[in-house]
């Protein structure tokens, strides 16, 4: 073995490695089988790289066995580097490096590369030359290994500057998605708070007429009404200055809202409230639901002459809570607004949920519309 190549190759640098920096390689989690994969891939790029620059200047070096040695050395080196990177990750040395600056860092990863290139070559020479050491130790080895480890120095501290950049670049972004994120929720908070400005005073009027003219003719009735309104106003209430609610509260609330309904619409209104009692502890956002029932009293059964039932039912189905609010009204128009809207309400359940919670609005049989949502339990 009278003339060796010298191909070094650098390895994982903690929980990153080198082929990282080709969005390709990103697509696969960091993991003991895929990073000794990818430091081979590695080994053999760096092995073909410095047998072709060696080819340039001795032609007559670039053989098949030249290059066969090439890429034995640049594994033998590699696999060396990557052991003493995965040492020093997990005695938290280069942590420690980072934890002070730059220069620092870089005399780890020179160090680290001086050390893993000498040993690997060692290993590699040893095991194919007993003679290995007589060579090793002449000046223009040592220069080759100096050179060598000059240049796993200089790829480390590219990748590792490279890193460094990506990674507050990551942050930042990462900060102006949460900035995003909270502005929208807090848009779709005072959106709510607009909203509950605009029922209440609409839906209080209303009330408070029906319930004077009932004074009169149907003082039990009107009785009924106010109470009915009373429990409906301090729910609401209470709900609105809340982060969330239960399903229990917010079921509770829906009563109430159609009590008040059933007194002025009488027999035209039917209801159902079947809430599951082991979700009557279930959290969810406030006002989410109270809405899509007055949408549906507004837009399906009031304008029926004969009127129609509403059904609200809560039901658990496997690791999602299935809420469903039925009515036999005229059925949903595409052009149907009133409430949140479904946009408004599709937003808030994406602002708060992501994709871990869906809206579906269907015909419900045989008359009428059901409008379901699914939440993670």
């Amino acid at each position: 073995m009278s003339s060796p190549r010298c191909a070094p190759a650098a390895s994982g640098i903690g929980n990153f490695h080198p082929l990282e920096v080709i969005p390709f390689f990103r697509r696969w989690k960091s993991g003991m089988a895929r990073d000794l994969l990818y430091t081979f891939i590695w080994n053999g790029l760096l092995g073909f790289i410095f047998w072709a620059i060696g080819g340039m200047f001795r032609p007559q070096n670039a053989t098949f066995s030249a290059l066969l040695m090439s890429l034995i050395m640049a594994n033998g080196v590699g696999y060396t580097l990557h052991g003493l990177f995965l040492v020093g990750t997990y005695l938290k040395l280069d942590a420690w490096a980072h934890g002070r600056g730059p220069v620092t860092t870089a005399v780890y990863y020179t160090l680290a590369s001086t050390l893993g290139v000498f040993f690997g070559f060692a290993v590699v020479a040893f095991a194919f030359e007993e003679g290995a050491l007589a060579w090793m130790l002449q000046p223009r080895w040592i220069a080759s290994l100096a050179v060598s480890s000059a240049i796993i120095s200089i790829i480390i501290a590219m990748i590792f500057f490279a890193r460094e950049k990506h990674a507050r670049v990551e942050a930042e972004l990462q900060r102006e998605r949460v900035r995003f994120e909270r502005i929208e929720r807090e848009g779709a908070l005072a959106e709510l708070r607009a909203l509950q400005a605009q029922i209440e005073p609409h839906f209080l009027f209303n009330t408070l007429a029906n319930v004077a003219s009932l004074i009169e003719p149907d003082a039990a009735t009107a009785r009924r009404m106010l109470e009915s309104f009373i429990r409906f106003l301090r729910a609401s209430l209470a709900a609105t200055r809340m982060q969330s609610t239960t399903l229990g509260a917010e079921a509770e609330l829906i009563a109430a809202y159609l009590d008040v309904l059933k007194v002025r619409m009488g027999e035209r209104l039917r209801y159902r409230v079947d809430v599951a009692p082991d979700l009557a502890g279930f959290e969810l956002p406030p006002m989410l639901l109270q809405p899509v029932v007055e949408n549906a009293i507004r837009h399906g059964l009031e304008p029926k002459v004969e009127g129609g039932e509403l059904v609200f039912r809560a039901r658990r189905a496997g690791g999602q809570v299935e809420i469903d609010v039925a009515d036999t009204g005229v059925g949903f128009q595409p052009t149907t607004r009133g409430g949140v809207g479904l946009a408004n309400l599709r937003d808030r359940l994406r602002l708060i949920y992501a994709e871990r919670a869906a809206l579906r609005i269907g015909e419900n049989k045989p008359a009428g519309t059901v409008v379901s949502l699914r939440l993670p339990a």
